[in-house]
């Protein structure tokens, strides 16, 4: 069970930012092939504009929910490629629609724009993907979503306050919608790295985001959390069983029901010994 939120909102504040490159697309095409008014090419990009940008920006807001929710990565990429390249297509064919059938500068036959499909369709994918790997539109959202609730009177997300802190953590910030939860750190099972955050995944077998990297939860958790592998820091106090794996790896089952068990690496074979009490 996730509780992050699928957000469309959000997107609606770039919508300037994808019309004003639809029509500089379309001026584009103007000045240099002509044939069409200048109007006719404005409304033809803002069209083609919209399509991609609004779905590039959609998908890139909820990078996370994305990734919580699809799994593996790779079944992820296929699913973002697929969206990419039809919408890529279906673009295309508005295009098409437009001149045909409102401008009257060409006849109307379906799906036959030729090569323009894959044209848009690179076009929708490479975009799409560069800004799906980049976090600017997540952070920024992050970041708007912090000046809202100053602006309200509120104070300052809890993690800020966690990250002015010298002890140790007793408990975890965590996002549940546009909201945050504070998690107790005796509730956690183990973190999971994800970019710079991390995902928690607690005693009731859910998975939650967490605004900190593990290398900084590593450093507040020290003394409560073993970091196993470069992707995990687990809780050694749910830990039910250590079976020894290939090349030095151990597999780390869990005590906690609908928690999965994970591998560590050769890298922290000390960590494993030191748990098992191996000298």
């Amino acid at each position: 069970m996730t509780t992050t939120q699928f957000e469309l909102k959000k997107a609606n504040r770039f919508l300037p930012h994808i019309l004003l490159i639809g029509l500089g697309i379309g001026s584009a095409n103007f000045i240099m092939h002509g044939g069409l008014n200048w109007i006719q090419w404005a409304i033809q990009a803002l069209s083609t504009s919209f399509l991609i940008g609004y779905s590039t920006v959609l998908l890139g807001i909820n990078k996370s929910w994305l990734k919580i929710n699809i799994s593996p990565i790779w079944k992820l990429y296929i699913v973002l490629i697929s969206i990419f390249l039809l919408v890529g297509f279906f673009a295309t064919e508005i295009e098409h629609v437009i001149r045909a059938l409102i401008f009257k500068s060409e006849s109307y036959l379906p799906f036959s724009a030729g090569k323009m499909y894959v044209f848009n369709g690179v076009i929708s994918g490479v975009l799409g993907l560069s800004v799906f790997e980049n976090n600017y539109l997540v952070q920024g959202s992050k970041s708007k979503s912090t000046e809202n609730n100053l602006e309200l009177g509120g104070d300052l997300y809890p993690q800020e306050k966690l990250s002015k802190s010298t002890d140790i953590a007793s408990s975890i910030p965590v996002k549940q919608g546009d909201c945050i939860l504070l998690i107790p750190t005796i509730e956690i099972v183990y973190f999971e790295a994800y970019d710079n955050y991390s995902f928690v995944f607690d005693v009731n077998g859910q998975k939650k985001l967490c605004d900190y990297s593990l290398l900084f939860l590593e450093k507040r958790l020290e003394n409560l959390f073993s970091r196993i592998h470069r992707k995990y820091l687990v809780n050694e106090d749910y830990i039910k069983q250590i079976k020894p794996h290939i090349n030095g790896r151990y597999i780390i089952e869990f005590s906690v029901k609908g928690i999965s068990s994970i591998t560590s690496s050769k890298t922290y074979s000390d960590k494993i010994r030191r748990l098992i009490k191996i000298e």
